[in-house]
């Protein structure tokens, strides 16, 4: 197809970075179009945890990392899991996150994303409430729980960053854990409360619900899938893999994983990785309900109470996006997971597999194209792109009209790699 009309912006990728972008915009006035293939299932914004996260300011690449590699390299953590026929493929990205396994590094992403993270919240929040989504969120904070105290001392440095940043949590001693979280049965020595973080109830219902209210605003829907997109005249179009094309005055890549494919066609060779995850959804079968999202450091994974049942999420796998799943992780922290919590049968047939947008500075990519300025660049959020999805198409939004950024954006520019 080609639209007849152009549009102010239009915006490849319908996760929620995406949705975001298209309610922020059309809030300012613009006509939108949304291109999407279609299908939330497919999108990381519905696999995730549903955290919406004030803490999550530390990329995976910490200072403690380098001692791990040697064990994650031979696959013996379940924690991270390299898929070695896709090593190929992901070196570049892992050469430069080893580069970057350093406190210096590690404390200049917190001080980056901590605006991003502390405005997520309220963001989510709002936009909620305008298209009556509330009762989709919940805020009784997350859990990270430490099976001994050497593990809980091993985050002393963690927890200095989230003091030095205003973040608010509370050290809650083993003894005591019973009575805060009565669902979990497994004893544990320490554990962090981050009082301050949300949660969703259905992630990608929420998507759907940003997505209904674009539409109902005036959003154009395109179902199809983006070949390229190129620079056209005072404006770009977007170029669609079933023929014909989209222009616009402004067009927005927030495609998720799949920028990286999508932003080599227009000649970019940004390090971004798919770091794959996994989910499965079980019965909750306790006495007593999990009340917030837990994560398990000693585990290796995260469960939080939606409105399928338990979601239980496994770490990360460094793999293509589109090699074979491999369910290795899922099933063992399943066994583990059972040990913590009452989980039931599975709900439905197979794990749920997809891909992060992940850089390997742990920052997104926020801002114009260096080489194409009718297109912005919208992705690789990483473990956050639920979280900071809303507040990310605010700043968009900023950038394509031309506003002051309501936050400091300078170090997401794309033009740092």
């Amino acid at each position: 197809m080609t639209t007849s009309t152009r549009p102010d912006v239009a915006i490849v990728g319908g996760g929620v970075v995406g949705t975001a972008t298209a309610l922020a915009c059309l809030a300012r006035g613009l006509t939108v179009t949304l291109v999407d293939p279609g299908g939330i299932r497919n999108a990381a914004s519905y696999g995730n945890a549903g955290v919406i996260s004030r803490g999550s300011l530390f990329p995976v690449a910490g200072p403690g990392m380098l001692k791990k590699l040697p064990r994650y390299a031979l696959n013996r953590d379940v924690a991270i899991r390299v898929d070695y026929g896709s090593l190929l493929a992901v070196a570049p990205w892992l050469l430069a996150f080893i580069r970057r396994c350093n406190e210096t590094s590690w404390r200049a992403a917190a001080s980056a994303l901590d605006p991003l993270c502390a405005a997520a919240y309220d963001e989510h929040w709002r936009i909620a409430g305008e298209i009556g989504a509330q009762h989709l969120i919940m805020r009784r904070g997350w859990v990270k729980l430490y099976r001994s105290e050497a593990a809980f001392a091993s985050g002393a440095l963690e927890r200095e960053l989230l003091a030095q940043h205003k973040v608010a949590f509370e050290v809650i001693d083993g003894a005591e854990l019973p009575q805060f979280e009565p669902a979990l049965k497994r004893r544990y020595a320490k554990a962090v409360w981050h009082t301050e973080t949300g949660s969703v109830r259905d992630p990608g219902g929420l998507v759907q619900a940003y997505e209904g209210a674009a539409r109902e605003r005036g959003a154009t829907l395109v179902a199809a899938r983006a070949r390229t997109v190129e620079e056209d005249d005072d404006g770009a179009r977007i170029v669609l893999e079933t023929g014909g094309a989209i222009r616009a005055k402004t067009v927005v890549i927030a495609a998720g994983a799949a920028a990286h494919d999508l932003t080599r066609t227009m000649g970019y060779r940004l390090p971004l990785a798919a770091e794959r995850g996994y989910h499965r959804h079980f019965a909750d079968a306790g006495d007593h309900k999990l009340s917030r999202p837990i994560h398990d450091t000693g585990g290796g994974y995260v469960v939080s109470p939606v409105n399928a049942g338990l979601r239980l999420l496994s770490g990360v796998e460094l793999a293509r996006r589109d090699a074979p799943p491999d369910t290795t992780q899922i099933e063992a922290v399943e066994a583990d997971a059972r040990e913590t919590l009452a989980i039931g049968a599975t709900v439905e047939p197979a794990p749920w597999h997809g891909a992060r947008p992940s850089t390997p500075d742990g920052l997104p990519v926020i801002g114009r194209a260096p080489r194409h300025p009718h297109v912005v660049f919208a992705f690789g959020h990483g473990h956050i792109g639920l979280s900071t999805g809303p507040v990310s198409g605010r700043l968009v939004a900023e950038i394509v009209t031309g506003a002051a950024a309501s936050l400091p954006i300078g170090p997401f520019s794309p033009a740092r790699f």
